[in-house]
C-alpha cells in the first residue's frame, strides 16, 4: 500500500518538477535575450569607452546572470515554502540555493514524498548554469577580439562568419562561399 501511495505522489512530484523546469527555462531564455539586447543596445547607442567596455560589459552580464539565477532559485523556494515543505522562507531559500547550485547537503531536507523535486532542481540548475556559462563565454570571446567588427555580437552558438574572404579552401566543399560559416577554431 505504501508503494501505491508513493507512486501516486511520484506523479505529482514529476508534474511539479516539470512545471518548474519549464518555468525556469522560459525565464532563462527571456533573461538571456534581454541581456543580449541590452548589450547590443549599449554598443549601438552609447559611445565606446575602449578598454572600459571590456570591464563594464562583462560586469553587467555577470550581474544580470546572478539576478536571473536568483529569480529561478526564488521561484523554487517560493514553491517549497508555499506548499509547507520547509518550515521557513529562509530554509526554503537556503535549500533551493544549495540544490540549484548542486552544493549538496544543507541541513534542510524536503519531506520524502517531495524529495525528487529537489533532485530535479539540481539537474535543472546545473543545466541553466552551464547555459549561462556558454552564453558568457561566447559574448566575452567577441568582446575581447581586437578586430574592427569586434562589437558585433554572435548570432550562433558555435558558428561565426568566416574571417577569410573566400573561406579556407582547405578540406571544405568546393561550393563553400564567403557567406558560409565555419566552426570557430
Amino acid at each position: 500500500m505504501d508503494v501505491l501511495a508513493s507512486g501516486s505522489n511520484l506523479g505529482h512530484e514529476l508534474l511539479l518538477a516539470t512545471a518548474m523546469v519549464g518555468l525556469t527555462v522560459v525565464v532563462h531564455l527571456i533573461g538571456l535575450d534581454v541581456l543580449m539586447d541590452l548589450t547590443r543596445w549599449r554598443f549601438a547607442r552609447l559611445q565606446s569607452f575602449g578598454r572600459l567596455d571590456r570591464m563594464l560589459a562583462p560586469l553587467t552580464i555577470v550581474l544580470g546572470l546572478f539576478v536571473l539565477h536568483g529569480l529561478e532559485i526564488w521561484a523554487y523556494a517560493a514553491v517549497y515554502w508555499s506548499m509547507g515543505l520547509l518550515p521557513s522562507l529562509e530554509q526554503a531559500l537556503y535549500f533551493s540555493t544549495s540544490a540549484y547550485s548542486t552544493v549538496g547537503e544543507t541541513g534542510a531536507i524536503l519531506p520524502v514524498p517531495w524529495r525528487i523535486v529537489g533532485v530535479l532542481e539540481a539537474v535543472n540548475g546545473m543545466l541553466l548554469i552551464g547555459w549561462s556559462t556558454a552564453f558568457l563565454f561566447q559574448v566575452l570571446t567577441h568582446l575581447m577580439e581586437e578586430e574592427e567588427d569586434a562589437r558585433q555580437l554572435p548570432r550562433g552558438a558555435i558558428a561565426r562568419s568566416s574571417p577569410r574572404r573566400n573561406g579556407s579552401g582547405k578540406g571544405s566543399p568546393s561550393a563553400t562561399k564567403a557567406k558560409d560559416t565555419e566552426l570557430m577554431q
